[in-house]
């Protein structure tokens, strides 16, 4: 089965009126590309724009109220089409904004030259399940530039205009407070009775799957670290076929370890870098209000318990897969963990580190703007799919066998296995 055919496959699930429900229900998305598009009217005033997976033509309705000459309103989805018609009948604007029922692939040109992009490419974990290379396609064969050739220059650059501009993906360590717990537990104790033959049968049963889902501030055990930057004026497909990033995290107090968390911030910049941070930004932070996108949650085989002062070093691969592009395999690999601080350094371990502290010092301020605001929140308030591997070269070296669990000795790793467990009985007790 061809690429073609597979990428079909995938888009008539769009035709799924619920899935854009959904979507249209997740008020910080919608929330961002308004204020994005609202904010920039000048941007957009008498300017040709591309919807590229146009799905309801929300976007297309936005560009079209803030001044644009006309909207293509790509998709390629024929019942969604349709109602989007009907949708932008109903707000009076299909005089500025033309549906087009293709795949983006199959356009070979438009009446009018394509001065700005806008598109809802992301997908979970920002790579599966996106159209990003539908939109770099569309870059690359449609923005109307002069540039338009190989001798592209920073300045060139600058002046393309696609919205969001910028993403970043981010991890972090975090600990299960329910869902291992619940698989090791809740069936083998079932109101008296054995259940744990149904495990083999219960989807991802062994969690060795990403799992999409929500998770509380509390269980992230380390500040998150950038692993991946996209800017769309200048990503190319060749660089999206597999993805690498290395990650080192020195822990501040003895844990546990159940997993890593992964979720991405998109800005919406019109110029030069500078002004990213300064832009409009949808996060699918823990720390912000809740998304579509939720988080996407890797669990190791077992968890871990590092202690003060260990460094946790993880490999992350996110590898295209060969049948169909729009899906990702996210992997991890944990390394050793290295026990006590770093006592000697050389000159490249200095320069590597200043390599990766300019590259990672813009996005901190970000990171740690989220954790401060939701303190505030919280302090404010009244009391009342896609397969991944997981691996460690330390499962046996931590000790977590030597006591039993739950454990009723002071160490702190069988503690916090206590307190997990009392936490886990209290909230599930069956009465």
């Amino acid at each position: 089965m061809n690429n073609t055919i597979l990428d079909q496959h995938d888009f008539q699930s769009y035709n799924n009126v619920q899935i854009h429900e959904l979507l249209l229900r997740d008020r910080p998305r919608v929330a961002a590309y308004h204020d994005a598009i609202m904010n920039n009217k000048r941007l957009f005033e008498n300017k040709i724009v591309l919807d590229v997976g146009s799905g309801t033509g929300i976007l297309s309705m936005f560009a079209a109220k803030a001044g644009a000459k006309l909207v293509y309103a790509v998709d390629a989805c024929e019942t969604i089409c349709y109602l989007a018609e009907e949708l932008i009948k109903c707000n009076r604007l299909q005089d500025k904004i033309q549906i087009i029922n293709k795949r983006i692939e199959d356009i070979e040109k438009f009446d009018e030259n394509i001065d700005i992009i806008i598109s809802d490419w992301m997908g979970f974990y920002l790579f599966h399940e996106s159209i990003l290379e539908s939109v770099i396609y569309a870059r690359d064969k449609f923005l109307s530039l002069s540039s338009r050739n190989d001798d592209t220059t920073p300045d060139q650059n600058e002046s393309i205009i696609i919205f969001p501009s910028h993403a970043y993906l981010y991890c972090a360590p975090f600990v299960d407070q329910n869902i291992r717990i619940e698989l090791n537990s809740m069936w083998k104790n079932y109101f008296d009775l054995n259940m744990s033959s149904l495990i083999p049968h219960i989807k991802n049963s062994r969690l060795n799957e990403c799992i999409i889902e929500t998770i509380e501030p509390s269980q992230l055990v380390h500040d998150a670290q950038l692993i991946q930057s996209i800017d769309l004026r200048t990503i190319r497909l060749n660089d999206l076929h597999t993805l690498r990033s290395f990650c080192e995290f020195e822990i501040d107090n003895t844990c546990i370890i159940s997993g890593f968390c992964f979720w991405f911030d998109c800005y919406f910049s019109s110029n030069n870098n500078s002004s990213i941070l300064r832009s409009i930004r949808l996060t699918t932070s823990p720390y912000s209000s809740k998304t579509h996108w939720k988080q996407t949650l890797v669990f190791l085989p077992e968890d871990i318990y590092p202690l003060k002062g260990h460094i946790v070093p993880v490999h992350i691969k996110l590898k295209q897969s060969s049948q169909t592009r729009q899906k990702y395999q996210l992997s991890i690999v944990l390394k050793k963990i290295k026990e006590g601080m770093r006592t000697t350094t050389n000159i490249d371990d200095v320069n590597q580190d200043s390599v990766l502290h300019k590259r990672q010092r813009r996005r901190s301020s970000t990171i740690s703007s989220d954790k401060r605001t939701h303190s505030q929140k919280k302090s404010n308030e009244t009391p009342s799919g896609d397969s991944t591997s997981s691996n460690s070269d330390d499962d046996n070296n931590n000790g977590s066998n030597e006591h039993s669990i739950p454990c009723s000795c002071d160490r702190d790793r069988c503690k916090l296995v206590k307190m997990i467990l009392e936490k886990y009985t209290e909230e599930n007790l069956v009465e």
